[in-house]
């Protein structure tokens, strides 16, 4: 259940349409779960960064796969957008065992 909800620069236009796939590779695990939601920026404040990211992962998850998810990401939407990643933050929050609900059901893990 790796899940990204990535607020996009509106001057960064997708390069591609793989970031799914490209973030499951350059992470080592399966696209199968993998849920992406992009968000356009339409204004932002402060520091400022090209691409944010909310990275949610299942507490399942061990310390190098966090690692690899989170960097994965990073290298995935530096390449989908054409951006240095420097230019990309994310941040990852830890989901705890029934904090998730799908299909009307609580899941546990």
């Amino acid at each position: 259940m790796p899940i990204a909800n990535c607020i996009i620069s509106s001057d960064c236009p997708p390069v591609s349409d793989k970031l799914v796939d490209i973030w499951a590779s350059e992470s080592g695990v399966s696209s199968e779960h993998m849920t992406v939601n992009l968000l356009a920026n339409s204004g932002q404040l402060g520091k400022k960064y090209k691409i944010m990211a909310t990275l949610f992962l299942p507490s399942l998850w061990s310390a190098p796969e966090i690692s690899a998810l989170q960097l994965g990401l990073a290298k995935a939407l530096s390449q989908c957008f054409a951006v240095p990643v420097s230019e990309v933050h994310i941040i990852t929050t830890i989901i705890t065992s029934g904090m998730v609900v799908e299909s009307g059901q609580e899941v546990t893990w």
